[in-house]
């Protein structure tokens, strides 16, 4: 076992090495028997220097000859270092079933151009006891010595003068589209962080010194203090709009376990996680700087992008921090209303990438976004597709679709945003984890037990939603931190313009059924739009913080207590 100590495969499955055979007892019922195959036995060497990248993909290709259950076993606490690999993906699995990487606490040492595991289609896959690093970086730390704010320069200090420092524009993906660096500060509760979108690096004319040409859109320049304020600054062409590929790809699954996994420099996406199935978990899977490093950076965008699932999702014990973006993002890609007629709609996903089906059976849920006002829903008798649009850097794109619902929708015009519940990760859970990172969450999430440095943002838009419900945040300690310097939690669900707090006959809010309770702010809370709210024991530490209710409707409000422990009456606002 490795230094974490896998945990055993389940079921009393027993493991045998070299390919699975089928064995049979003495009554001759056949008895089904997992095989291991160990890295070893395919010429890794795990030194730290050999590229290893032909013996993992000769040791996948004995894999896929092999039936039945599989553990791919790597030498316990090695450095693997990784510089080939198909398709960019040491792994690369596709349509298996029953298959589990067991890294025995070893660490895959990657190029920044390669990505550790792309898993699609698969059944019961698990991923363990192992840590995922790239070398060289991708991105370099460094402090802020100089500010020109007319010529929209910064000088930076590297802090290892010996690297290569980071240079270079746009590379022309997607356009000349900037990419982003990321200053950052330091606060009364921690790290915050900004982006600095940036049109050019290029060497400053000294060993260890880079100047970045800033975009005019860069307005942090009275935050910066000279020789203090640190900045992380990305190899051009990482942060790009679609990016090269997240490190892990978990796609289409039915089924997935990692556990004990470590994510410290990714060059993008750290894990995307869409259109699963049944039971997805992640247990001690933390995405943070590499401990001991003095990194700033553990990914340059989200940790966890979580988009469009329909199984259960529960994330437990993991560590967030370090992110270029947020630490989760949790939505699904809602679509806009086309055309009305009656019961027939016409709709088309406003991002086209990831395309989110419409089915016969499942739910039509629409918004007034503008508004936050839930227009209604009906089920999705029909759905027939158009024509299949171009791809997108080799990517499918979403087609429209034309709707037939089994009854219409009141007020249902073009325009209108609408996605179905059953797409929009609607059993997900985020239990003792400790968060460092901004968070959108846009689909019904339970948050328990947490300790939350950083904004929750509940809310949805266009591009990405739909709108939570059935959320329930218990027992956790937020302070404010990265995505808001006065704010620890957001609920944005429209306001009435004329109204704080609307009668109960108001029209129903599509932002619903939300508890939070037993739980400790040092930051501000913000709750607009929401029906059938419930918040209820909860301590207000700070007494500078605001607290602001507005616009819902249907809220019970009970038996919260100030710094003093003595109740508080939080009424319609406290500001």
């Amino acid at each position: 076992m490795g230094s974490r100590g896998a945990v055993a495969l389940s079921l009393g499955l027993v493991i045998v090495a070299g390919p699975w055979q089928p064995a049979r007892s003495d009554e001759g019922i056949v008895v089904t028997e997992a095989s291991t195959l160990h890295a070893t036995d395919y010429g890794l060497v795990a030194d730290g220097v050999t590229d290893d990248g032909a013996a993992i993909a000769a040791m996948l290709a004995a894999a896929s000859q092999a039936t039945g259950p599989i553990v791919l076993r790597f030498p316990e606490d090695a450095t693997i270092r990784v510089l080939t690999a198909h398709e960019r993906y040491v792994f690369r699995l596709d349509g298996v079933e029953s298959w589990t990487i067991d890294g025995g606490g070893s660490t895959f040492l990657l190029d920044p151009h390669i990505r550790f595991a792309r898993v699609q289609r698969c059944r019961s896959v698990a991923i363990r006891d192992l840590d995922i690093d790239f070398d060289p970086l991708p991105f370099a730390d460094g402090t802020i010595t100089a500010v020109d704010e007319a010529a929209r320069h910064l000088e930076v200090r590297l802090d290892d003068p010996t690297a290569p420092a980071p240079s270079g524009g746009p590379t022309g993906e997607d356009g000349e589209q900037a990419f982003f660096a990321m200053v950052w500060h330091e606060s009364e509760h921690g790290t915050t962080s900004t982006h600095c979108w940036t049109e050019l690096m290029e060497p400053a004319g000294e060993p260890g010194r880079v100047l970045l040409h800033a975009a005019e859109s860069f307005n942090g320049y009275p935050d910066i203090e000279l020789g203090r304020t640190r900045i992380s600054l990305p190899v051009p062409g990482i942060a790009h709009r679609y990016g090269p590929g997240p490190c892990l790809e978990l796609q289409d699954n039915n089924g997935l376990k990692l556990s004990d996994v470590e994510i410290w420099s990714a060059p993008w996406f750290a894990c995307n996680v869409s259109r699963n199935m049944g039971d997805v978990t992640f247990t001690r899977v933390h995405i943070r700087p590499k401990p001991g490093s003095k990194r700033l950076m553990s990914t340059w965008r989200d940790g966890f992008h979580v988009k469009g699932n329909r199984g259960r999702l529960l994330w437990e014990d993991c560590i967030l921090e370090g992110m270029n973006d947020d630490a989760f993002n949790i939505s699904t890609h809602s679509s806009t209303v086309d055309e009305v007629s009656g019961s027939t709609v016409r709709v088309h996903q406003r991002f086209p990438l990831l395309p989110i089906p419409w089915e016969p059976g499942g739910t039509f849920r629409a918004v007034d976004h503008a508004s936050g006002r839930l227009l209604g829903e009906a089920t999705v008798v029909a759905a027939e597709a158009g024509p299949k649009p171009p791809p997108i850097q080799g990517k499918p794109a979403a087609p429209a679709y034309t709707l037939t619902l089994d009854e219409p929708i009141d007020d249902l015009e073009p325009g209108a945003m609408a996605w179905d519940p059953t797409w929009c990760n609607p059993d997900t859970t985020l239990r003792r984890c400790t968060i460092r990172m901004s968070c959108r969450l846009q689909s019904p999430v339970t948050v328990e037990a947490c300790d939350v440095t950083a904004l929750l943002w509940f809310y949805a838009e266009p591009i990405e939603g739909g709108y939570p419900h059935q959320v329930s945040v218990r027992d956790c300690v937020f302070r404010p931190g990265r995505g808001n310097p006065v704010h620890a939690v957001i609920f944005s669900g429209g306001t009435y313009p004329d109204a704080e707090m609307p009668d109960p006959g108001a029209p129903p809010r599509a932002l619903r059924d939300v508890w939070v309770e037993g739980s400790s702010f040092y930051g501000g809370l913000r709750i607009e739009g929401v029906q059938d709210l419930h918040l209820i024991g909860n301590r207000f530490l700070d007494p500078d913080a605001s607290v602001v209710l507005r616009g819902c409707v249907d809220a019970v409000v009970e038996d919260n207590t100030g710094p003093d422990g003595v109740p508080v009456e939080l009424g319609v606002t406290r500001e």
